[in-house]
């Protein structure tokens, strides 16, 4: 495991740690946890309005149709798009002709 330089053990450029609980170091920044964000995302979105949630999947949609329409490969995106969207579709027409009977 490598470590900071402030251990001695040294084999040729790395540094060597003893164990990785020593390897631990107290950075002046400190990241939220991952979990604690998404958490605390997921509350906030599930205390809008149906309104609200429906205006942000909005934006978010819009936002990514926005980017691949000023990607430098806007053409593919569309064609894949596209591919994908009929794709689905004889997905579902294909599963409603096998169980709507």
């Amino acid at each position: 495991m490598v470590c900071p330089r402030a251990w001695p053990k040294q084999r040729g450029r790395i540094l060597l740690c003893p164990s990785p609980e020593e390897a631990l170091v107290d950075l002046p920044i400190h990241f939220p946890n991952d979990a604690d964000v998404i958490a605390s995302e997921a509350a906030r979105f599930r205390a809008l309005t149906t309104r609200q949630r429906n205006q942000v999947i909005h934006g978010l949609l819009a936002a990514g149709a926005l980017m691949m329409r000023r990607s430098p490969k806007a053409a593919f995106l569309r064609d894949y798009t596209l591919e994908q969207e009929k794709l689905a579709q004889k997905t579902i027409k294909e599963f409603v002709l096998r169980h709507a009977n």
